[in-house]
């Protein structure tokens, strides 16, 4: 069957980075607006030409172009988490379990509109849930597959999740498995290590990453970044009272920027939090009432000098912007810094 041993080592700061520096946190005058109006919107990724790709129900990506114009490509199935590889193409979860529909990974041309499918099933099983993509300059894909269901457990206690990745001569495995609602995905600089959230228990795990693509030694990165609950509903947690909600660590996209301080999403807290390269948690930014930032799912950096962050609300159906004090990591298909 393959896949990491699910034995842990302890929490472990991140390697190849210099003295911490912590990122300022914002308040939410320091956010735009940049586009409302949006579908259900999950994911988001940026272009080095100022473009950005944003899933949403209007189709199997948008690009949002540099005059504001959104054109939709494809037929939407189910798409959540956005990622790009080096070659520009756009890589798309598909979140089956929203629509009772299939899950597979997706890559999309934007310069001819075709959609092909890179997974669709694994080990004989079709995907369902294939949810946070992330790429490495090599040519690797990973991407996590949260659950087999039901969607709305956040806190699942079942470690139904894995991670697989697709080589690049096309061929998939799964990678890493046995995981409590796995999420969001990124590498690190020297792309060393890849990192996932894991939803249900509300923290950050990273595996390291061998010549041949495969992850082995995961380790818990950083504290658990908040309160948690054993099969806590979705609906449960909606009924919540703000002030309850402010301290759920259910956590979601997550991103480097270029100090080595990780950004995480906590949607249900309408939270940004970071961990520093030391294994501190920082608040960067708390909505309570949700008027910039409702149930913000992912980030990414952007602009010429990757300090324009972008933040998809999903319940809002909002991308907002705010300039942040350190740059961003350059992702697979921007310029090496």
């Amino acid at each position: 069957m393959g896949g990491a041993s699910i034995t842990l080592a302890s929490c472990a700061p991140s390697a190849g980075i210099g003295r911490a520096t912590p990122p300022k946190p914002f308040t939410l005058t320091d956010f735009t607006l940049v586009r409302d109006g949006l579908d259900a919107p999950e994911g988001i990724a940026s272009s080095p030409d100022g473009r950005l790709f944003i899933s949403n129900g209007g189709g199997a990506i948008g690009v949002l172009e540099r005059d504001g114009a959104l054109r939709q490509i494809g037929q939407a199935l189910a798409p959540n988490g956005v990622a790009v590889d080096r070659e520009g193409r756009v890589i798309v979860a598909n979140m089956g379990l929203l629509n009772k529909g299939p899950g597979p990974l997706q890559r999309i041309d934007v310069a001819t509109g075709t959609v092909e499918t890179l997974v669709s099933e694994l080990e004989g099983r079709q995907l369902v849930a294939s949810n946070g993509p992330a790429t490495a300059r090599n040519g690797d894909i990973y991407c996590t597959h949260s659950s087999w269901g039901p969607i709305g457990n956040i806190g699942t206690t079942t470690p139904a999740g894995f991670i697989y990745r697709v080589a690049p001569d096309g061929k998939a495995a799964i990678v890493a498995r046995a995981l409590r609602g796995v999420n969001g995905l990124c590498l690190d600089r020297e792309e060393r290590f890849v990192y996932a959230s894991l939803t249900a228990e509300g923290r950050i795990r990273r595996w390291r990453r061998q010549a041949d693509g495969s992850l082995i030694d995961p380790q818990d990165y950083g504290p658990q970044l908040g309160v948690v609950i054993a099969d806590h509903q979705a609906k449960d947690i909606r009924a919540m009272a703000a002030a309850e909600r402010a301290d759920l660590g259910y956590c979601d996209g997550i991103a480097f920027d270029a100090a080595g301080n990780l950004w995480v999403t906590l949607p249900f807290a309408n939270r940004i939090v970071a961990i520093t390269p030391d294994g501190r948690k920082v608040d960067i930014v708390h909505d309570p009432e949700g008027r910039m930032l409702s149930s913000p799912t992912n980030l990414c950096w952007g602009g010429a000098d990757l300090r324009d962050l972008y933040v998809v609300s999903r319940a809002s159906g909002v991308v907002v912007k705010a300039r942040t004090d350190i740059a961003g990591l350059p992702l697979a298909n921007w310029p090496a810094a």
